[in-house]
């Protein structure tokens, strides 16, 4: 399935990527013993991403009720490919 949609796992090692970034500033956020208002409006804001790429992974993950609008999805997908 990933050979046929690329843009999946090009998509996934960038939310992979996005990931690691917001976990690191979020580890020097708790390396700092005082925290100013940006810092905590900067961790609200990353919190905010991390909860919205779950939510997209999620959803990524939810295959529609009826299978014919999967197959659908999937044949489309390859057919765009192939086009390229």
């Amino acid at each position: 399935m990933i050979k046929q949609m690329p843009y999946i796992k090009e998509h996934l090692s960038g939310l992979r990527q996005e990931i690691s970034d917001l976990q690191n500033m979020n580890v020097r956020y708790s390396g700092k013993a005082v925290h100013s208002e940006v810092d905590q409006a900067a961790l609200e804001l990353r919190t905010n991403r991390l909860r919205e790429i779950k939510q997209e992974l999620s959803k990524m993950l939810d295959r529609p009720q009826d299978s014919k609008v999967w197959w659908e999805k999937s044949r489309r997908s390859s057919g765009a490919i192939i086009s390229e």
